[in-house]
């Protein structure tokens, strides 16, 4: 949540750092042109007209912003014109009667300058202006949308030589390895079948894992929940059914939403994973919390841990930064991955917005 707002008020101090240094240059032109007196004059004082100035530039920003980060760019996105036009008009006749108001009602500007326009004209001239703004808006948000898919390009580009050169290095025969572990499941099968069981678990997760899921691994999210119960349950088998975890989850129409939610694969049972591997599991008042909460517009997963004493065993955090990079490429600004630990706890937590979202 705080990253997300963070990155908006980044958006919002660009904006008006561009815009306030193109509306002095303006002003200064201007002032160089006619000089300073002629500029000035029409206004009650020096400080009204940079009172003026300090307002015109405020407005313009936070106008620009709106349209190009709310506006254009969501149209540019998702292609639903009609939606993103409907909220266009209501914002430039806004905009107008703002104005309308500011320079006839209010009386912030000089008279000379007020009186040049009728209040039928001046509506009129406000409201081109306005189109113009939009349609200038409009440019400016496709040329950023052109940069941020080549920069994702980019990105998975680079991602797709890391994998390359991973499967390179850890190459292993996958017919070799479920040959052995089918081997394994039927001598084992008769004697022990919960080892058997714990094999045949191993081999669908392997499965799952070593598949070919596209090139973001975008997989249904109710095959990433299913395979994600495996670890879990494979977890317990191995620790004799004595790890104490809290599993709780809630999907809203579940059949509708589960066939048309899509999450990257892997990324719930890294969570889960980083739990078992660096979580202490067998404190009963301090149990390892998983929880699912999918509705047809969001979904949040968080796993939550009391950290494991003693020596830990080492690791490069690859798998949490792999899981914020991926999640990043496939819904950019609809999601949020936060983590948040103290001297005890470890949480990790996972937002998706699946509205408007293809």
């Amino acid at each position: 949540m705080l990253a997300s707002i963070e990155k908006e008020w980044k958006k919002v101090l660009l904006v008006l750092g561009i815009y306030t240094a193109w509306w002095v240059a303006v002003t200064l032109t201007a002032l160089s042109l006619q000089g300073v007196s002629s500029v000035i004059e029409p206004y009650e004082s020096p400080g009204h007209f940079y009172g003026q100035q300090a307002h015109t530039i405020i407005k313009g920003a936070i106008i620009y912003y709106i349209l190009i980060f709310r506006l254009s760019i969501p149209l540019i996105r998702t292609g639903n014109r009609k939606k993103i036009l409907l909220q266009f008009l209501p914002f430039l006749l806004l905009i107008t009667l703002y104005e309308y108001i500011w320079n006839f009602k209010i009386g912030n500007v000089p008279p000379a300058i007020r009186d040049h326009f009728s209040p039928g004209t001046f509506i009129i001239v406000d409201f081109g202006m306005g189109l113009l703004m939009a349609v200038i808006s409009y440019f400016i948000a496709t040329w950023i949308e052109s940069n941020d898919a080549l920069k994702r390009e980019g990105e998975l580009e680079k991602q797709k030589l890391n994998a390359e050169l991973s499967a390179i290095k850890y190459q292993i025969n996958p017919h070799f390895l479920f040959n052995s572990l089918s081997f394994i499941y039927t001598k084992t099968v008769k004697g022990n079948p919960e080892a058997a069981h714990a094999v045949h678990l191993l081999s669908e997760i392997m499965s799952y894992a070593l598949e070919e899921w596209g090139e973001l691994g975008k997989v249904p999210l109710a095959l990433e929940i299913s395979q994600m119960k495996k670890v879990i349950e494979m977890n317990q088998i191995r620790f004799n059914n004595k790890l104490h975890i809290n599993y709780d989850e809630y999907i809203e129409q579940k059949e509708e939403v589960l066939n048309n939610a899509y999450v990257p694969t892997l990324v719930l049972i890294t969570l889960v994973e980083n739990a078992f591997k660096h979580g202490d599991l067998t404190d009963e008042k301090n149990r390892v919390s998983i929880k699912l909460e999918v509705t047809r517009s969001n979904i949040y997963f968080s796993v939550c841990n009391k950290k494991k004493r003693g020596l830990k065993e080492p690791s490069k955090g690859i798998g949490l930064s792999n899981v914020q990079q991926r999640l990043q490429l496939m819904y950019g600004d609809k999601q949020s991955f936060i983590i948040q630990e103290n001297e005890t706890h470890y949480l990790t937590k996972i937002h998706i917005n699946l509205t408007n979202h293809d």
